[in-house]
């Protein structure tokens, strides 16, 4: 079983690291010369529990750009591809992949997406129909620290599944499982969901309330509950999100604002991914976070004017926001 990986940064360097340290066959895959030829040179170090370390040595896993993931597939493909990308850039990868020349008789490759939002599935399932396609939903904290380094912030769960169809394939799944069991022995906690759009529209819902407000007041996720004030808006973006979701038909938890005031309180030291894409200068995920709730508001007759303002505020703050 061959993994690539594609993204090299904070998950891209966590789930390769652990998966080359427990055995599997690896390849990274970077967006940076730079940074692949660290890797090859340095390996990867994770971080985690204060002073405790793991080294990955380079030996177990091999590196490389992007670019060259072409090549190295029309001769040597993979049976996994693990996307760790940010949402801008995981449609160009796929488009990218669809040009590659699968050796004659090679099975179908899986794609496993790791994206946050909602939309993005039904593009890239167009954009790669020979491939069989799973989303992927972690709890998992990571930050990567340097070219080679990622903080294991906090172990969580990964739920994987295919989208929009409620059920695992029997054909499949014994592939799917492979890739579990190859995570399990990894050290991860992953889960072959028939429930994984649930998953996703959960995650994108706590994202909606936490990220976007985080980066406009510039703060740690823990200082939303600090204020009447932060808490009345966080309030009311969650109150209008659930309301578009039941527009939609789309389940959810009675305990979710509980949930989302308690991963603030697990994560409040943590800064938000889309506060360090502000501060960064760097285009956020706004457009398939709120934006992606603005548009099933759209489709399902509502209004979702404060998901609206805060997609456009975010996208204010950034020149070149996509």
């Amino acid at each position: 079983m061959l993994i690539d990986i594609v993204g090299a940064g904070s998950l891209g360097l966590l789930f390769g690291g652990k998966l080359a340290r427990s055995g599997s066959r690896v390849r990274i895959w970077s967006r940076s010369a730079g940074q692949a030829e660290q890797l090859r040179h340095t390996g990867i170090h994770i971080a985690k529990d204060g002073d405790r370390r793991l080294k990955v040595d380079p030996a177990k896993f091999q590196s490389g750009t992007i670019e060259q993931l072409g090549q190295t597939w029309e001769t040597k493909p993979g049976d996994y591809v693990l996307v760790m990308t940010k949402q801008k850039d995981t449609e160009a990868v796929c488009r990218y992949l669809s040009q590659i020349r699968l050796p004659q008789g090679h099975s179908r490759p899986v794609l496993v997406c790791f994206q946050n939002g909602y939309g993005h599935m039904d593009r890239l399932e167009a954009i790669l129909p020979e491939w069989d396609m799973l989303a992927a939903v972690t709890t998992e904290g990571a930050k990567r620290t340097s070219y080679t380094e990622v903080l294991h912030a906090g172990s969580g769960d990964t739920w994987i599944g295919e989208s929009g169809t409620g059920h695992v394939r029997k054909e499949a799944g014994s592939r799917w499982l492979n890739l579990v069991q190859a995570l399990k022995q990894a050290g991860f906690y992953p889960v072959l969901s028939n429930d994984i759009d649930n998953m996703i529209f959960r995650k994108l819902l706590i994202n909606a309330v936490i990220n976007p407000l985080t980066a406009l007041w510039r703060i740690p996720n823990g200082e939303l509950l600090g204020s009447p004030a932060r808490m009345k808006l966080m309030k009311e973006l969650y109150e209008e999100t659930i309301a578009v979701y039941d527009a939609c038909g789309i389940q959810y938890e009675d305990d979710m604002w509980d949930q989302i005031l308690k991963v603030c309180r697990a994560t409040s030291g943590n800064t938000s991914s889309m506060l360090k894409d502000v501060l960064a200068g760097t285009p956020t995920e706004i457009g398939w976070i709120n934006g992606s709730i603005v548009d099933m508001a759209l489709k399902a007759g509502v209004l979702a004017p404060v998901n609206e303002l805060v997609t456009r505020l975010i996208e204010g703050l950034i020149a070149e926001e996509e």
